[in-house]
Protein backbone atom coordinates (compact mmCIF):
# COMPACT_ATOMS: atom_id res chain seq x y z
CA UNK A 1 0.00 0.00 0.00
CA UNK A 2 1.12 3.51 -0.70
CA UNK A 3 1.87 4.96 2.39
CA UNK A 4 1.84 8.71 1.11
CA UNK A 5 -1.39 11.11 2.12
CA UNK A 6 -1.55 12.74 -1.46
CA UNK A 7 -1.99 9.20 -3.11
CA UNK A 8 -5.25 8.06 -0.47
CA UNK A 9 -7.33 10.54 -2.52
CA UNK A 10 -7.00 8.74 -5.84
CA UNK A 11 -8.41 5.57 -3.71
CA UNK A 12 -11.78 6.72 -3.82
CA UNK A 13 -14.42 5.96 -6.29
CA UNK A 14 -15.29 8.79 -8.87
CA UNK A 15 -18.71 10.75 -8.09
CA UNK A 16 -20.84 12.22 -5.64
CA UNK A 17 -23.13 10.48 -2.80
CA UNK A 18 -26.07 12.07 -3.09
CA UNK A 19 -27.30 13.41 0.05
CA UNK A 20 -30.27 10.69 -0.14
CA UNK A 21 -28.03 7.72 0.31
CA UNK A 22 -25.58 9.38 2.93
CA UNK A 23 -28.98 9.62 4.90
CA UNK A 24 -30.20 5.87 4.14
CA UNK A 25 -26.80 4.94 5.10
CA UNK A 26 -26.07 7.13 8.00
CA UNK A 27 -29.53 5.61 10.03
CA UNK A 28 -29.27 1.92 8.82
CA UNK A 29 -25.86 1.47 8.98
CA UNK A 30 -24.66 -1.82 11.33
CA UNK A 31 -24.46 -0.32 15.19
CA UNK A 32 -21.64 -3.30 15.58
CA UNK A 33 -17.87 -1.59 16.13
CA UNK A 34 -15.55 -4.41 14.43
CA UNK A 35 -11.78 -5.07 14.90
CA UNK A 36 -9.13 -3.37 15.46
CA UNK A 37 -8.45 -1.54 12.23
CA UNK A 38 -10.89 1.38 12.67
CA UNK A 39 -9.79 4.13 10.06
CA UNK A 40 -8.47 2.76 6.82
CA UNK A 41 -7.69 3.67 3.28
CA UNK A 42 -9.07 0.69 2.27
CA UNK A 43 -12.66 1.56 0.50
CA UNK A 44 -14.42 -1.90 0.83
CA UNK A 45 -17.15 -2.18 3.50
CA UNK A 46 -16.05 -4.19 6.64
CA UNK A 47 -18.66 -6.33 7.65
CA UNK A 48 -20.48 -6.35 10.93
CA UNK A 49 -19.11 -7.66 13.82
CA UNK A 50 -21.68 -10.43 15.12
CA UNK A 51 -23.07 -9.44 18.66
CA UNK A 52 -21.16 -11.10 21.38
CA UNK A 53 -18.19 -12.21 19.05
CA UNK A 54 -14.82 -11.34 20.49
CA UNK A 55 -12.54 -8.59 18.60
CA UNK A 56 -9.13 -9.85 17.72
CA UNK A 57 -6.10 -8.28 18.91
CA UNK A 58 -3.45 -7.92 16.48
CA UNK A 59 0.08 -9.36 17.70
CA UNK A 60 2.81 -7.01 17.25
CA UNK A 61 6.11 -8.45 14.97
CA UNK A 62 8.52 -10.02 17.62
CA UNK A 63 11.06 -8.16 16.17
CA UNK A 64 10.92 -4.79 14.98
CA UNK A 65 10.36 -3.72 11.36
CA UNK A 66 12.54 -1.27 9.93
CA UNK A 67 12.24 0.92 6.68
CA UNK A 68 16.12 0.02 6.07
CA UNK A 69 15.82 -3.58 5.24
CA UNK A 70 18.72 -3.46 7.97
CA UNK A 71 18.89 -5.15 11.03
CA UNK A 72 18.28 -3.25 14.08
CA UNK A 73 20.41 -2.71 16.89
CA UNK A 74 20.11 -2.04 20.77
CA UNK A 75 22.25 0.43 23.06
CA UNK A 76 23.18 4.08 23.10
CA UNK A 77 21.33 7.24 23.57
CA UNK A 78 19.53 9.35 21.14
CA UNK A 79 19.74 12.76 21.40
CA UNK A 80 16.50 14.44 20.06
CA UNK A 81 16.00 18.44 20.23
CA UNK A 82 12.98 20.58 19.56
CA UNK A 83 9.78 18.68 20.62
CA UNK A 84 9.45 20.80 23.23
CA UNK A 85 9.60 24.06 22.75
CA UNK A 86 10.33 26.09 26.17
CA UNK A 87 10.53 24.49 29.84
CA UNK A 88 7.77 22.63 31.03
CA UNK A 89 5.22 24.67 33.28
CA UNK A 90 4.63 21.36 35.25
CA UNK A 91 4.99 17.36 36.05
CA UNK A 92 1.25 16.53 35.78
CA UNK A 93 0.24 15.88 32.16
CA UNK A 94 -3.94 15.19 33.41
CA UNK A 95 -3.52 18.82 35.05
CA UNK A 96 -1.93 20.87 31.96
CA UNK A 97 -2.63 18.87 28.98
CA UNK A 98 0.51 20.04 26.84
CA UNK A 99 2.87 18.87 24.51
CA UNK A 100 5.93 19.64 26.70
CA UNK A 101 5.04 17.64 29.14
CA UNK A 102 2.72 14.91 27.30
CA UNK A 103 5.57 13.49 24.91
CA UNK A 104 7.47 12.39 28.21
CA UNK A 105 4.37 11.07 29.91
CA UNK A 106 3.14 8.89 26.73
CA UNK A 107 6.82 7.40 26.73
CA UNK A 108 6.79 6.62 30.18
CA UNK A 109 3.00 5.06 30.23
CA UNK A 110 0.87 2.30 28.58
CA UNK A 111 -2.81 2.57 27.20
CA UNK A 112 -5.50 -0.23 26.68
CA UNK A 113 -3.96 -0.13 23.36
CA UNK A 114 -1.84 1.48 21.27
CA UNK A 115 -1.92 3.06 17.74
CA UNK A 116 0.18 1.38 15.13
CA UNK A 117 3.32 3.47 14.56
CA UNK A 118 5.50 0.74 13.65
CA UNK A 119 8.28 1.83 10.32
CA UNK A 120 5.87 1.48 7.29
CA UNK A 121 2.47 1.44 8.90
CA UNK A 122 0.19 3.72 7.08
CA UNK A 123 -0.15 5.14 10.57
CA UNK A 124 -2.03 5.01 13.84
CA UNK A 125 -5.82 5.86 13.09
CA UNK A 126 -5.33 2.67 10.27
CA UNK A 127 -5.84 0.49 13.41
CA UNK A 128 -5.21 -0.26 16.74
CA UNK A 129 -2.41 -3.20 18.54
CA UNK A 130 -2.59 -4.98 22.28
CA UNK A 131 -0.57 -2.86 24.52
CA UNK A 132 -1.59 -3.02 28.07
CA UNK A 133 -4.97 -5.21 26.70
CA UNK A 134 -4.37 -8.13 25.36
CA UNK A 135 -7.58 -8.64 23.81
CA UNK A 136 -11.33 -7.29 24.08
CA UNK A 137 -14.33 -8.16 23.20
CA UNK A 138 -18.31 -6.39 23.13
CA UNK A 139 -20.74 -8.53 23.92
CA UNK A 140 -23.40 -6.45 23.10
CA UNK A 141 -22.73 -4.38 20.01
CA UNK A 142 -20.08 -2.00 21.60
CA UNK A 143 -22.11 -0.58 24.31
CA UNK A 144 -19.64 -2.66 27.08
CA UNK A 145 -16.49 -3.34 26.25
CA UNK A 146 -14.09 -6.01 28.76
CA UNK A 147 -10.78 -5.42 28.19
CA UNK A 148 -8.37 -8.56 29.25
CA UNK A 149 -5.15 -7.27 30.38
CA UNK A 150 -1.78 -8.33 29.86
CA UNK A 151 -0.08 -10.08 33.09
CA UNK A 152 3.51 -8.44 34.54
CA UNK A 153 3.14 -4.90 32.78
CA UNK A 154 5.81 -2.93 35.45
CA UNK A 155 6.89 0.35 36.06
CA UNK A 156 10.53 0.64 36.63
CA UNK A 157 10.44 0.49 40.00
CA UNK A 158 8.92 -3.16 39.73
CA UNK A 159 5.51 -2.16 40.48
CA UNK A 160 2.55 -4.34 37.96
CA UNK A 161 -0.32 -2.18 36.61
CA UNK A 162 -3.22 -3.46 37.09
CA UNK A 163 -7.26 -3.20 36.85
CA UNK A 164 -7.32 -0.96 39.61
CA UNK A 165 -4.57 1.51 37.92
CA UNK A 166 -6.42 2.06 35.03
CA UNK A 167 -9.88 3.06 35.92
CA UNK A 168 -8.18 5.37 38.90
CA UNK A 169 -6.29 6.25 35.91
CA UNK A 170 -9.07 7.20 33.88
CA UNK A 171 -11.36 9.13 36.76
CA UNK A 172 -8.07 11.01 37.54
CA UNK A 173 -7.90 12.61 34.13
CA UNK A 174 -11.69 13.40 34.18
CA UNK A 175 -11.40 14.71 37.64
CA UNK A 176 -8.45 16.91 36.89
CA UNK A 177 -8.45 18.09 33.51
CA UNK A 178 -9.31 20.95 32.83
CA UNK A 179 -13.02 21.24 31.14
CA UNK A 180 -12.15 22.35 27.71
CA UNK A 181 -13.69 21.64 24.29
CA UNK A 182 -11.75 19.14 22.31
CA UNK A 183 -10.42 16.91 25.62
CA UNK A 184 -11.58 13.94 27.57
CA UNK A 185 -15.34 14.74 27.18
CA UNK A 186 -15.62 16.03 24.04
CA UNK A 187 -13.87 13.16 22.23
CA UNK A 188 -15.95 10.63 23.66
CA UNK A 189 -18.91 12.10 25.81
CA UNK A 190 -20.47 9.35 26.25
CA UNK A 191 -17.99 7.63 28.48
CA UNK A 192 -18.65 9.82 31.21
CA UNK A 193 -21.47 10.48 33.80
CA UNK A 194 -20.96 13.61 35.99
CA UNK A 195 -17.11 13.49 35.56
CA UNK A 196 -16.78 9.94 36.41
CA UNK A 197 -15.45 7.03 33.68
CA UNK A 198 -18.06 4.16 33.47
CA UNK A 199 -15.59 2.08 34.03
CA UNK A 200 -14.67 -1.26 36.63
CA UNK A 201 -12.45 -3.11 37.16
CA UNK A 202 -13.98 -6.79 37.34
CA UNK A 203 -10.50 -8.74 38.65
CA UNK A 204 -7.17 -7.56 38.30
CA UNK A 205 -6.51 -8.99 34.95
CA UNK A 206 -10.08 -7.36 33.70
CA UNK A 207 -11.58 -4.18 33.32
CA UNK A 208 -15.06 -3.12 31.72
CA UNK A 209 -16.23 -0.20 30.20
CA UNK A 210 -19.39 1.23 29.20
CA UNK A 211 -20.22 3.74 26.53
CA UNK A 212 -23.65 5.16 25.84
CA UNK A 213 -24.03 4.06 22.23
CA UNK A 214 -21.81 2.56 19.65
CA UNK A 215 -19.03 4.86 18.87
CA UNK A 216 -16.79 3.71 15.77
CA UNK A 217 -14.06 5.06 17.37
CA UNK A 218 -13.70 3.87 20.66
CA UNK A 219 -11.09 1.92 20.03
CA UNK A 220 -8.98 4.43 18.40
CA UNK A 221 -9.59 7.33 21.11
CA UNK A 222 -8.27 4.79 24.06
CA UNK A 223 -4.69 4.32 22.13
CA UNK A 224 -4.52 8.35 22.17
CA UNK A 225 -2.49 10.27 24.52
CA UNK A 226 -5.27 11.52 26.67
CA UNK A 227 -5.68 8.21 27.58
CA UNK A 228 -2.17 6.91 29.22
CA UNK A 229 -2.62 4.81 32.08
CA UNK A 230 -0.55 5.22 35.47
CA UNK A 231 0.12 3.60 38.45
CA UNK A 232 -2.16 4.59 41.23
CA UNK A 233 0.65 4.14 43.99
CA UNK A 234 3.59 5.80 42.18
CA UNK A 235 1.04 9.10 41.63
CA UNK A 236 -0.25 9.18 45.20
CA UNK A 237 3.16 8.30 47.37
CA UNK A 238 3.90 10.58 50.27
CA UNK A 239 6.34 13.06 50.23
CA UNK A 240 7.06 17.33 50.11
CA UNK A 241 3.90 17.47 48.14
CA UNK A 242 2.28 14.41 46.55
CA UNK A 243 -0.78 12.72 47.67
CA UNK A 244 -2.18 16.18 49.17
CA UNK A 245 -4.51 16.94 46.66
CA UNK A 246 -8.69 16.93 47.19
CA UNK A 247 -10.20 13.77 46.08
CA UNK A 248 -6.98 11.44 46.95
CA UNK A 249 -5.74 12.06 43.28
CA UNK A 250 -2.55 13.00 44.19
CA UNK A 251 -0.19 15.79 43.07
CA UNK A 252 2.58 15.33 40.23
CA UNK A 253 5.49 17.09 41.62
CA UNK A 254 8.53 15.15 40.62
CA UNK A 255 9.81 12.94 37.45
CA UNK A 256 9.83 10.15 39.99
CA UNK A 257 6.13 9.87 39.73
CA UNK A 258 6.07 9.58 35.72
CA UNK A 259 5.73 5.95 35.89
CA UNK A 260 3.51 3.93 34.10
CA UNK A 261 4.86 0.61 32.92
CA UNK A 262 5.99 2.57 29.58
CA UNK A 263 9.33 1.93 27.34
CA UNK A 264 10.79 4.76 29.23
CA UNK A 265 11.13 6.43 32.33
CA UNK A 266 12.54 9.95 32.95
CA UNK A 267 15.70 10.25 35.40
CA UNK A 268 16.36 13.71 34.98
CA UNK A 269 15.09 17.20 34.28
CA UNK A 270 16.48 20.34 34.33
CA UNK A 271 15.15 24.07 33.32
CA UNK A 272 18.62 24.31 31.36
CA UNK A 273 19.02 20.74 29.43
CA UNK A 274 15.49 19.13 29.55
CA UNK A 275 14.68 15.54 30.03
CA UNK A 276 16.52 12.57 30.38
CA UNK A 277 14.62 9.06 29.66
CA UNK A 278 15.94 5.57 30.27
CA UNK A 279 14.67 2.21 28.85
CA UNK A 280 12.26 0.74 31.33
CA UNK A 281 14.33 -2.68 32.32
CA UNK A 282 10.91 -4.37 33.30
CA UNK A 283 8.90 -3.08 29.68
CA UNK A 284 6.53 -6.10 28.64
CA UNK A 285 8.15 -6.29 24.96
CA UNK A 286 11.35 -6.82 24.34
CA UNK A 287 11.84 -6.48 20.73
CA UNK A 288 11.70 -2.72 21.08
CA UNK A 289 12.57 0.35 22.98
CA UNK A 290 15.80 -0.08 21.32
CA UNK A 291 17.98 2.58 22.51
CA UNK A 292 19.41 2.71 26.15
CA UNK A 293 18.75 6.46 26.66
CA UNK A 294 17.00 9.25 25.28
CA UNK A 295 18.01 12.61 26.00
CA UNK A 296 15.58 15.76 25.24
CA UNK A 297 17.55 18.97 25.37
CA UNK A 298 15.56 22.17 25.17
CA UNK A 299 16.74 23.58 21.37
CA UNK A 300 14.01 25.75 20.06
CA UNK A 301 16.23 27.94 17.55
CA UNK A 302 16.57 25.69 14.45
CA UNK A 303 19.64 27.41 13.58
CA UNK A 304 21.30 26.13 16.67
CA UNK A 305 19.66 22.88 16.08
CA UNK A 306 21.19 22.60 12.87
CA UNK A 307 24.56 23.52 14.20
CA UNK A 308 24.28 20.64 16.79
CA UNK A 309 22.82 18.45 14.44
CA UNK A 310 26.06 18.66 11.53
CA UNK A 311 28.21 18.89 15.07
CA UNK A 312 27.05 14.74 16.46
CA UNK A 313 25.60 16.54 19.16
CA UNK A 314 22.03 15.85 17.81
CA UNK A 315 20.86 12.84 16.43
CA UNK A 316 17.93 14.27 15.28
CA UNK A 317 15.25 17.74 15.48
CA UNK A 318 11.93 17.14 17.09
CA UNK A 319 8.73 17.97 14.50
CA UNK A 320 7.81 21.00 16.73
CA UNK A 321 11.10 22.20 15.87
CA UNK A 322 9.86 25.28 13.74
CA UNK A 323 12.07 24.19 10.49
CA UNK A 324 11.48 26.74 7.20
CA UNK A 325 11.24 25.34 4.16
CA UNK A 326 14.13 27.02 3.27
CA UNK A 327 16.35 25.84 6.32
CA UNK A 328 15.56 22.31 5.37
CA UNK A 329 16.44 22.72 1.51
CA UNK A 330 19.41 23.61 2.58
CA UNK A 331 19.83 20.83 5.10
CA UNK A 332 19.27 18.40 2.26
CA UNK A 333 22.51 19.63 0.51
CA UNK A 334 24.48 18.16 4.34
CA UNK A 335 25.91 14.44 3.61
CA UNK A 336 25.39 13.75 7.24
CA UNK A 337 21.08 15.00 7.42
CA UNK A 338 18.26 13.14 6.15
CA UNK A 339 15.03 15.25 5.45
CA UNK A 340 12.21 13.65 5.43
CA UNK A 341 8.99 15.74 3.83
CA UNK A 342 6.10 14.98 5.47
CA UNK A 343 2.92 16.42 4.76
CA UNK A 344 2.11 19.57 7.42
CA UNK A 345 1.52 18.56 10.96
CA UNK A 346 -0.54 21.49 12.09
CA UNK A 347 -2.20 24.16 10.42
CA UNK A 348 -3.85 27.22 10.65
CA UNK A 349 -7.66 27.69 9.33
CA UNK A 350 -9.73 30.92 10.18
CA UNK A 351 -12.69 30.13 11.75
CA UNK A 352 -15.36 33.22 10.91
CA UNK A 353 -17.25 34.85 13.51
CA UNK A 354 -21.09 34.27 12.15
CA UNK A 355 -22.68 34.98 15.09
CA UNK A 356 -23.40 38.50 13.18
CA UNK A 357 -22.72 40.67 10.21
CA UNK A 358 -20.24 40.80 8.16
CA UNK A 359 -19.36 36.82 8.10
CA UNK A 360 -23.19 35.51 8.57
CA UNK A 361 -23.03 36.38 4.59
CA UNK A 362 -21.47 33.71 2.83
CA UNK A 363 -20.60 36.05 -0.10
CA UNK A 364 -18.39 37.75 2.10
CA UNK A 365 -16.91 34.64 3.32
CA UNK A 366 -16.48 33.53 -0.42
CA UNK A 367 -14.91 37.00 -1.10
CA UNK A 368 -12.26 36.94 1.09
CA UNK A 369 -11.28 33.06 -0.12
CA UNK A 370 -11.09 34.21 -3.90
CA UNK A 371 -8.51 37.17 -3.04
CA UNK A 372 -6.25 34.57 -1.56
CA UNK A 373 -3.52 33.66 -4.47
CA UNK A 374 -2.48 30.31 -2.99
CA UNK A 375 -0.48 28.82 -5.37
CA UNK A 376 2.11 32.11 -5.83
CA UNK A 377 2.12 31.67 -2.14
CA UNK A 378 3.36 28.15 -2.43
CA UNK A 379 5.56 28.63 -5.06
CA UNK A 380 7.19 31.99 -3.86
CA UNK A 381 7.10 31.71 -0.52
CA UNK A 382 7.33 28.01 0.30
CA UNK A 383 9.55 26.93 -2.49
CA UNK A 384 6.89 25.04 -3.97
CA UNK A 385 7.18 22.58 -0.84
CA UNK A 386 3.64 23.36 0.19
CA UNK A 387 -0.02 22.68 -0.51
CA UNK A 388 -3.22 23.82 -0.65
CA UNK A 389 -5.32 22.82 2.87
CA UNK A 390 -8.63 24.21 1.26
CA UNK A 391 -11.26 21.92 3.20
CA UNK A 392 -12.71 20.94 6.42
CA UNK A 393 -9.98 18.14 6.62
CA UNK A 394 -7.68 19.57 3.77
CA UNK A 395 -6.26 17.10 1.31
CA UNK A 396 -3.51 16.75 3.31
CA UNK A 397 -4.98 14.25 5.26
CA UNK A 398 -6.62 10.39 5.41
CA UNK A 399 -10.49 11.64 4.57
CA UNK A 400 -9.21 13.48 1.64
CA UNK A 401 -10.79 14.60 -1.77
CA UNK A 402 -9.15 15.38 -4.67
CA UNK A 403 -10.09 19.18 -4.96
CA UNK A 404 -9.73 18.13 -8.99
CA UNK A 405 -13.26 15.85 -7.77
CA UNK A 406 -15.07 18.99 -6.41
CA UNK A 407 -16.39 20.71 -9.34
CA UNK A 408 -18.20 23.67 -9.29
CA UNK A 409 -18.28 23.43 -5.16
CA UNK A 410 -14.29 23.87 -5.13
CA UNK A 411 -14.45 26.92 -7.19
CA UNK A 412 -14.38 29.41 -4.32
CA UNK A 413 -11.16 28.29 -3.24
CA UNK A 414 -9.15 29.04 -6.42
CA UNK A 415 -7.55 33.17 -6.76
CA UNK A 416 -10.34 35.94 -8.07
CA UNK A 417 -9.81 38.76 -6.92
CA UNK A 418 -12.24 40.26 -9.78
CA UNK A 419 -15.22 37.71 -8.99
CA UNK A 420 -14.04 38.92 -4.77
CA UNK A 421 -14.65 42.43 -5.63
CA UNK A 422 -17.99 42.17 -7.30
CA UNK A 423 -19.14 39.88 -4.27
CA UNK A 424 -17.95 42.34 -1.56
CA UNK A 425 -19.90 45.16 -2.94
CA UNK A 426 -23.10 42.49 -4.00
CA UNK A 427 -23.25 42.46 -0.35
CA UNK A 428 -22.17 46.14 0.75
CA UNK A 429 -19.21 45.31 2.13
CA UNK A 430 -16.29 47.11 -0.28
CA UNK A 431 -14.37 48.54 2.55
CA UNK A 432 -14.58 45.59 4.72
CA UNK A 433 -12.11 45.57 7.71
CA UNK A 434 -11.93 43.41 10.54
CA UNK A 435 -9.71 42.09 13.31
CA UNK A 436 -7.39 38.98 12.76
CA UNK A 437 -6.81 37.54 16.37
CA UNK A 438 -3.73 34.88 16.79
CA UNK A 439 -1.65 33.44 19.18
CA UNK A 440 1.91 34.42 20.82
CA UNK A 441 1.91 30.79 20.96
CA UNK A 442 6.00 29.80 20.00
CA UNK A 443 4.46 26.57 18.08
CA UNK A 444 2.83 29.33 15.63
CA UNK A 445 5.55 32.23 15.02
CA UNK A 446 5.36 31.43 11.54
CA UNK A 447 1.98 32.52 11.31
CA UNK A 448 2.95 35.99 11.75
CA UNK A 449 4.92 36.22 8.50
CA UNK A 450 1.89 34.46 7.00
CA UNK A 451 -0.73 36.83 8.11
CA UNK A 452 0.94 40.04 6.87
CA UNK A 453 1.12 38.18 3.40
CA UNK A 454 -2.90 37.66 3.90
CA UNK A 455 -3.04 41.16 4.75
CA UNK A 456 -1.32 42.58 1.43
CA UNK A 457 -3.07 39.96 -0.57
CA UNK A 458 -6.68 41.28 1.03
CA UNK A 459 -5.65 44.46 -0.12
CA UNK A 460 -5.59 44.28 -3.66
CA UNK A 461 -9.40 43.64 -3.24
CA UNK A 462 -9.79 46.52 -0.91
CA UNK A 463 -10.07 44.46 2.18
CA UNK A 464 -8.27 46.11 5.78
CA UNK A 465 -7.05 43.43 8.07
CA UNK A 466 -5.91 44.22 11.34
CA UNK A 467 -3.88 41.42 13.41
CA UNK A 468 -4.11 41.16 16.96
CA UNK A 469 -1.51 38.83 19.07
CA UNK A 470 -2.67 37.91 22.47
CA UNK A 471 -1.67 35.33 25.32
CA UNK A 472 -1.79 32.22 24.08
CA UNK A 473 -4.18 30.74 27.00
CA UNK A 474 -6.30 33.99 26.37
CA UNK A 475 -6.62 32.94 22.84
CA UNK A 476 -7.91 29.02 23.10
CA UNK A 477 -9.72 30.25 25.38
CA UNK A 478 -11.86 32.84 23.01
CA UNK A 479 -12.23 35.42 25.71
CA UNK A 480 -10.90 38.20 23.93
CA UNK A 481 -11.95 37.10 20.64
CA UNK A 482 -13.11 40.16 18.42
CA UNK A 483 -16.46 41.22 17.18
CA UNK A 484 -16.41 41.45 13.29
CA UNK A 485 -13.78 39.02 13.25
CA UNK A 486 -11.58 36.12 12.65
CA UNK A 487 -9.91 33.82 14.85
CA UNK A 488 -7.36 31.66 13.70
CA UNK A 489 -7.06 28.41 15.28
CA UNK A 490 -5.35 25.55 14.25
CA UNK A 491 -5.72 22.10 13.61
CA UNK A 492 -3.53 19.05 13.49
CA UNK A 493 -3.19 16.28 11.04
CA UNK A 494 -6.09 13.24 11.79
CA UNK A 495 -3.09 11.19 12.46
CA UNK A 496 -1.87 13.30 14.90
CA UNK A 497 -4.82 13.87 16.91
CA UNK A 498 -6.28 10.56 18.61
CA UNK A 499 -8.90 10.81 16.12
CA UNK A 500 -9.69 11.10 13.08
CA UNK A 501 -13.74 11.74 13.16
CA UNK A 502 -14.02 14.10 15.66
CA UNK A 503 -11.71 16.81 13.58
CA UNK A 504 -14.36 17.80 11.20
CA UNK A 505 -16.20 20.09 13.43
CA UNK A 506 -18.73 18.20 14.99
CA UNK A 507 -17.75 18.73 18.51
CA UNK A 508 -18.70 21.50 20.95
CA UNK A 509 -15.72 23.65 19.86
CA UNK A 510 -16.08 27.22 21.16
CA UNK A 511 -14.80 30.82 20.42
CA UNK A 512 -15.88 33.47 22.97
CA UNK A 513 -18.24 31.24 24.68
CA UNK A 514 -20.33 30.76 21.89
CA UNK A 515 -20.55 27.40 19.67
CA UNK A 516 -18.96 28.97 16.20
CA UNK A 517 -19.09 26.15 14.25
CA UNK A 518 -22.41 25.46 15.69
CA UNK A 519 -22.82 28.86 14.23
CA UNK A 520 -23.20 27.45 10.47
CA UNK A 521 -25.77 25.52 11.48
CA UNK A 522 -28.25 28.06 12.58
CA UNK A 523 -27.76 29.79 9.23
CA UNK A 524 -27.64 26.99 6.36
CA UNK A 525 -30.42 24.35 6.45
CA UNK A 526 -28.51 21.69 4.70
CA UNK A 527 -25.17 21.55 6.95
CA UNK A 528 -28.18 21.40 9.52
CA UNK A 529 -29.52 18.34 8.11
CA UNK A 530 -25.86 16.96 7.50
CA UNK A 531 -24.96 17.33 10.96
CA UNK A 532 -27.68 15.12 11.96
CA UNK A 533 -26.61 12.42 9.49
CA UNK A 534 -23.32 12.49 10.96
CA UNK A 535 -24.48 12.05 14.23
CA UNK A 536 -26.66 9.05 12.95
CA UNK A 537 -23.81 7.96 11.09
CA UNK A 538 -20.89 7.58 13.42
CA UNK A 539 -22.33 5.01 15.02
CA UNK A 540 -21.64 2.63 12.21
CA UNK A 541 -18.08 0.51 11.02
CA UNK A 542 -19.06 0.90 7.45
CA UNK A 543 -15.87 2.98 6.33
CA UNK A 544 -17.02 3.61 2.99
CA UNK A 545 -20.22 5.68 4.06
CA UNK A 546 -17.78 7.04 6.80
CA UNK A 547 -15.28 8.13 4.40
CA UNK A 548 -18.32 9.13 1.51
CA UNK A 549 -19.73 11.30 4.16
CA UNK A 550 -16.44 13.50 5.14
CA UNK A 551 -16.33 14.13 1.49
CA UNK A 552 -19.77 15.28 1.21
CA UNK A 553 -18.90 17.56 4.51
CA UNK A 554 -15.65 19.36 2.44
CA UNK A 555 -18.47 19.55 -0.54
CA UNK A 556 -20.49 21.33 2.12
CA UNK A 557 -18.30 23.55 3.63
CA UNK A 558 -16.64 24.23 0.26
CA UNK A 559 -19.68 26.08 -1.02
CA UNK A 560 -20.86 27.80 2.28
CA UNK A 561 -16.65 28.66 2.85
CA UNK A 562 -17.46 28.89 6.42
CA UNK A 563 -13.58 28.72 6.98
CA UNK A 564 -10.84 28.48 4.86
CA UNK A 565 -7.14 27.59 5.69
CA UNK A 566 -3.93 29.06 4.05
CA UNK A 567 -1.08 27.23 2.42
CA UNK A 568 0.38 24.50 3.81
CA UNK A 569 4.05 24.07 4.42
CA UNK A 570 5.52 20.92 4.43
CA UNK A 571 6.58 19.82 7.67
CA UNK A 572 10.62 18.50 7.18
CA UNK A 573 11.62 15.10 9.81
CA UNK A 574 15.38 15.80 9.53
CA UNK A 575 17.37 13.43 11.12
CA UNK A 576 21.49 12.30 11.27
CA UNK A 577 21.56 9.57 8.66
CA UNK A 578 23.10 7.23 11.36
CA UNK A 579 19.56 7.45 12.73
CA UNK A 580 16.81 4.34 11.52
CA UNK A 581 13.31 4.80 11.44
CA UNK A 582 12.85 8.07 13.18
CA UNK A 583 9.56 9.01 12.38
CA UNK A 584 7.78 11.26 15.22
CA UNK A 585 4.81 12.08 13.83
CA UNK A 586 2.01 11.41 15.24
CA UNK A 587 3.68 13.73 17.53
CA UNK A 588 3.40 14.00 21.39
CA UNK A 589 1.95 10.09 21.59
CA UNK A 590 5.31 9.16 20.51
CA UNK A 591 5.26 5.25 20.34
CA UNK A 592 7.52 5.50 17.30
CA UNK A 593 10.38 6.57 19.43
CA UNK A 594 10.18 2.50 20.68
CA UNK A 595 11.40 1.30 16.63
CA UNK A 596 14.62 3.92 16.66
CA UNK A 597 17.72 2.67 16.25
CA UNK A 598 21.36 4.03 16.11
CA UNK A 599 24.48 3.13 13.92
CA UNK A 600 27.91 3.12 16.11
Amino acid sequence: MDSSYWSRSANRPNGRVSRRALIRRGAGGAVVLAGAALLGCDTRTTPPLPTGTAVPATTPTATPATTTGQAPRRGGTLRIGGQLTSDVAGFDYDRLGSAAIGSVANLAGVKLVQWDERPGRPGPVEGVLPDLAESWETPDGGLTWNFKLRRGVKTSDGLEVKAEDVVWSLNRQAAVRPARPGLLEGNLPDLYTRKQVNARAIDDATVQIKIARPDADFLSMMGSHWWTIQHKDVVTKQGAQPGTAPGGWGEITGIDQIRGGGAYYPVEHSAASGFKLRRNPNYYDTSVALVDEIEHPLIADPVDAAAALEAGRLDAFGPLTQVTVAQATQLQQSEKVNVDWQPCIAWNPWIFDMRSAPFNDVRVRRALALAIDREAWIKNLLLGRGRNGTMVLPWLSYWALDPAKMEDDGKYFTYDPTEAKRLLLAAGQEKLKFVLQTSNNSAYTTTYRYADLMSSMLGGVGVVQETRIVEHAAHIGGETFPGRGIYQSAVARPDIQSYAYGQVGLGGTTVGGADVWGGLAQVDEEYRAFREVAEKQRVTQDRTARRELIYDMQRRMARNVWSFYWPAPDSPIVSSKKLHNFRPVPGWNWGSMKHVWKDA
